[in-house]
């Protein structure tokens, strides 16, 4: 198999209606959700609920590429409050809590591959440069966080400088008093003297250190939202907000506040934000290595689906041919590379003449053993995929004949 599958393209898909766990989202030009992510792992036994895999993270970000997500910076969300820039159709913010060092090691390496943007609330305190050399630090470094605000795909934002219970090792508090919260008979005078300082010093640190000219974005510790923390917020510039508690962000409301949906390995991306589209017959002329044939296809959102059986049948006994199997214990397509196929006698079948309304399979396809989300949708009983991106994943070169309005497949 080519190595360059192993970069799976950006196909820009246009997608009627976005269904998420909640319903149907309204209002686009308003409305994105917001993926809430903390520590990220390579041992599979490690994960809990503030912890997934590298490799879930990779296809969470897969997805959000397949789908033709646009993720947005809290800098954005200001830019389009501010009517300087459009809200994108189909727009998603990824947001990393704590500031822990898989954020650099893990999930900065496959922000760049897929073309995603995440914001990093840091603890400021915890970004300590003099613990670089150390084996086992778990958090960011200072020159890590430059490098990455330097790179446009993230941005630094404050998770508190040193108020994220740092009393109780960062975890709850037994009295509920959490992060920012004031404390039992505290003044406002009093508050905005301990927490402004607080959130003076975290400020300056993130600018200092990453040459961000303000610091936009604020997560509360714990999602624990204190009023008097708003107003210091406002003083202070910081435009964007965002709490625990889920939901669909509606800037609409303001930038404040904003809801977030905790990624676990038991809810990845795609299984909240599954893809509902209208799925109409179609017939998708091709071409392998300049012989013209014909696949049975869907149009969904602008582009032909194809039965990915009906592609292997197509290309069997040449360079860039594959086997399928179906992992029904796992439900999930699996495709060996430069195998046999042997036909199962279905292949080609004629479509259904009537139009239908399908989801996306939230299921990855695996590869050679190694496992991609993939834009693709269950119909009948059958996976259909783009051709672009079956041959990113197998190796063959797919380009467009606009004249001939032909698929060209090379193997």
């Amino acid at each position: 198999m080519k190595a360059k599958w192993l970069k799976l393209i950006s196909c820009a898909v246009i997608c009627c209606t976005m269904l998420v766990s909640f319903g149907t989202c309204e209002a686009a030009d308003t409305k994105l959700p917001i993926l809430m992510y903390h520590d990220l792992t390579e041992d599979p036994a490690k994960t809990n609920s503030m912890t997934i895999t590298g490799e879930r993270f990779r296809m969470d970000m897969e997805y959000l590429q397949q789908f033709g997500y646009t993720a947005l910076l809290p800098s954005d969300l200001i830019d389009i409050k501010n009517g300087v820039r459009e809200m994108p159709e189909k727009p998603i913010m990824i947001t990393f809590d704590d500031g822990y060092r898989s954020g650099y090691t893990i999930a900065y390496p496959v922000l760049q591959q897929t073309g995603m943007k995440a914001a990093i609330a840091v603890i400021a305190y915890n970004m300590q440069t003099e613990n670089a050399a150390l084996a086992d630090r778990h958090a960011l470094t200072w020159e890590e966080i430059y490098e990455m605000a330097q790179s446009g795909i993230v941005e630094i934002g404050s998770h508190t400088y040193n108020l994220h219970n740092p009393q109780y090792k960062g975890n709850s508090s037994p009295n509920g008093i959490d992060g920012v919260q004031r404390l039992s008979g505290e003044s406002q005078s009093g508050y905005h003297a301990r927490v402004g300082a607080d959130l003076n010093m975290a400020i300056a640190m993130i600018t200092q250190h990453t040459g961000q000219q303000k610091v936009n974005y604020f997560s509360y510790p714990f999602g624990a939202y204190d009023s008097y923390m708003q107003q210091l917020l406002d003083e202070m510039g910081v435009s964007v907000s965002t709490l625990t508690n889920p939901g669909v962000a509606n800037i609409a409301t303001g930038l404040h506040r904003l809801p977030r949906y905790r990624i676990t390995m038991e809810q990845p991306v795609s299984a909240l934000l599954r893809q509902s589209e209208i799925a109409v017959p179609a017939l998708s002329k091709v071409s392998v290595n300049g012989v013209p044939a014909s696949l049975p296809a869907y149009m969904i959102g602008g582009s032909n689906y194809v039965r990915v059986r009906d592609v292997a049948a197509l290309l069997a006994g040449s360079a860039a041919g594959f086997d399928v199997q179906w992992n029904a214990a796992a439900g999930r397509v699996e495709l060996t590379s430069f195998t046999a196929y042997t036909p199962l006698g279905s292949e080609n079948a004629v479509l259904p003449p009537e139009s239908k309304t399908v989801a996306s399979v939230t299921e990855p396809t695996v590869v050679d053993g190694i496992s991609y989300m993939t834009a693709a949708f269950n119909i009948g009983g059958n996976s259909f995929y783009k051709l672009r991106s079956l041959g990113d994943l197998c190796g063959f070169l797919v380009d467009w004949d606009a004249e001939t309005q032909t698929v060209n497949i090379t193997s």
